[in-house]
C-alpha cells in the first residue's frame, strides 16, 4: 500500500518542475515579442529608466515646482505624478565646498531594496539613510567630484546598497525649482 501523502507530494513536485521548465522556455519568446513594443522603457547605461516629467521649465505645471525660499528652510518632500506613476521626490539645497547653494532633487527610494528613505541634514540636504537595511547615501558637494562620484551625485557611503541614489533633473525659473526628468 502506497502512502497517499507521499503520492500527492510527488505529484506537486513533478507539476512544479514542469511549470518552472515551461516558464524558462517561454521567457525568451515572450521577451522577444514584447521587447520591440517596450522601447520607451529601455534603461540608461546606469540601469535607470528616464521618465520625462516636463518637456522644459516653461511647460512645467506650477504645482510641481518648489520655491527656492521654501528650500532655504530645509528639504521638501513632493510626490510627483506622471501619468499613472507616482515618484517620491525630495528637493533640497546642497551647499558646495565653493560656498554656493545648488538646488537638487532625488528619488527618495533606496536602490538596494526599494524602501522609502529618511532625509539627513538640517537646512542643507546632505544625504539619506535607509531604515530597512542601513544604507547611507551622501551627496558629493565638491564641484571637482568626490573619489569617483560626480558633483551632486548621491553616492553610497555605507550599507548594502551598491548604486547611487536616482537623481531628478531640475531647472530654476523665477525663483522656483521645477523637476524636468527623473531616473527611476
Amino acid at each position: 500500500m502506497v502512502d497517499e501523502n507521499r503520492r500527492n507530494t510527488i505529484k506537486i513536485l513533478i507539476g512544479t518542475t514542469a511549470a518552472v521548465g515551461a516558464g524558462m522556455l517561454a521567457t525568451p519568446l515572450v521577451a522577444s515579442i514584447i521587447g520591440g513594443r517596450a522601447d520607451y522603457m529601455k534603461p540608461e547605461t546606469t540601469g535607470a529608466i528616464k521618465v520625462e516629467i516636463c518637456k522644459d521649465v516653461d511647460s512645467c505645471p506650477k504645482e510641481l515646482g518648489v520655491p527656492l525660499d521654501e528650500l532655504r528652510n530645509g528639504p521638501v518632500f513632493k510626490l510627483i505624478r506622471v501619468n499613472s506613476m507616482a515618484i517620491p521626490a525630495v528637493f533640497g539645497l546642497v551647499r558646495a565646498t565653493d560656498g554656493k547653494e545648488y538646488p537638487a532633487a532625488y528619488v527618495a527610494i533606496c536602490t538596494h531594496f526599494g524602501c522609502p528613505l529618511n532625509v539627513m541634514g538640517g537646512k542643507y540636504l546632505t544625504g539619506f539613510n535607509c531604515p530597512c537595511h542601513g544604507s547611507v547615501f551622501a551627496v558629493c558637494n565638491k564641484p571637482e567630484g568626490c573619489d569617483g562620484a560626480r558633483f551632486l551625485e548621491m553616492y553610497v557611503s555605507g550599507g548594502p546598497a551598491v548604486r547611487s541614489l536616482r537623481s531628478i533633473v531640475v531647472a530654476v525659473k523665477d525663483g522656483v525649482v521645477y523637476p524636468l526628468a527623473a531616473y527611476i
